[in-house]
């Protein structure tokens, strides 16, 4: 633990050297810098922005789902695989209502 504490101190100590060493100030982009209120770039960051979300949450659904039917599952386990196969060996073909 004392060896991965000193590798992340020295990241750290490493990356402010760095970013206090830099010559000439950090920009952002335009649209961070600029009034871009109704521009096509904006727009399109906006969509983009609104798709990402979708799929976050279209994929946290999916994880959810997942987890309540693995839930189901552990509740309501399926027969034993020789049970299947003795109910279908009494020559009934017949389907059980």
């Amino acid at each position: 633990m004392k060896l991965l504490s000193s590798r992340i101190a020295a990241f750290l100590g490493l990356v402010a050297v760095l970013v206090l060493n830099s010559s000439s100030p950090l920009l952002a982009c335009a649209a961070c810098m600029g009034d871009t209120s109704g521009s096509k770039q904006s727009v399109a960051a906006a969509w983009g922005i609104a798709a990402m979300v979708v799929i976050m949450f279209a994929m946290l659904g999916t994880l959810i789902g997942c987890g309540f039917y693995l839930r189901y599952r552990a509740q309501h386990p399926l027969s034993d695989y020789s049970e299947l196969l003795s109910d279908d060996e009494d020559g009934n073909d017949k389907p059980k209502p």
